[in-house]
Parts: structure tokens; C-alpha cells; sequence
């Protein structure tokens, strides 16, 4: 599993790497990305959510928590779909950037995955 507990490492950086700016300075930060600047506190919030997602998938990697990688992979599946759906529906299209970038660490992590668990060929006695 060790490829596929590595793809945390991506997952990691990019949920930190959006939330840092998102937390500490919204309304520099998503006039860039084609959003309005913030009016309320839930856009800190959200920042505050990817930093401890980002916490949560480098705890999974740094503790080898296998267990727990097939649920993040179906996580991250969701959430791309969420955010395609979004970009369709006419919100900012960022949020297709952030899609293709989310789905990457899915489709990496899913290869990865089924590429450490298939079974050993058979041997002949």
C-alpha cells in the first residue's frame, strides 16, 4: 500500500494549499478565482475544513491507516462530482480546475490501490 498511502501525500498538499489563503485572507484570494470576495464567515470556515482534511490524510499516511483509503478514494469521488456539477450549473470555472485537480489524487490513488491488491499470480508446482 505504499503507493497508494503516498497519494495522501498529494491530497495533503493540495487541501493545505487551498486552505491556508482561504482561512487567513478569503478576500485576496478568491476575486482571483473568479468568486466574489467573502461577505460571512463560512468561507474561513471552509478553510479551516481543508486544513484539518489536510491534517486527517497526513495522519492517514504518516500512521499507514490502510483501512481507511478506499473511503477517501469514494470521498474524493464525490467531491469532484459535487464540483463538476457546480461548474456546470454556471458558478465560477475555477471550480473545474479544482475538479481535474481533485480528480487526479482519485484516479492516481484508485490505480495505486487496485494495483497493490491484486492477488499474486499462482504458482505452478
Amino acid at each position: 500500500m505504499r503507493k497508494t498511502l503516498a497519494w495522501m501525500l498529494y491530497v495533503t498538499a493540495y487541501t493545505g494549499l487551498f486552505g491556508m489563503p482561504l482561512l487567513f485572507f478569503p478576500d485576496t484570494i478568491l476575486p482571483l478565482l473568479g468568486f466574489a470576495p467573502a461577505t460571512g464567515p463560512w468561507v474561513r470556515l471552509s478553510g479551516m475544513f481543508l486544513l484539518v482534511l489536510s491534517y486527517f490524510t497526513f495522519t492517514i499516511y504518516h500512521k499507514s491507516i490502510v483501512a481507511l483509503l478506499p473511503h477517501t478514494i469514494i470521498a474524493r469521488a464525490g467531491i469532484s462530482i459535487v464540483l463538476i456539477i457546480l461548474g456546470i450549473a454556471g458558478h465560477p470555472p475555477f471550480l473545474f480546475v479544482i475538479a481535474l485537480i481533485v480528480l487526479v489524487g482519485v484516479i492516481g490513488s484508485f490505480l495505486s490501490y487496485i494495483g497493490e491488491n491484486r492477488a499474486p499470480p499462482l504458482s505452478r508446482p
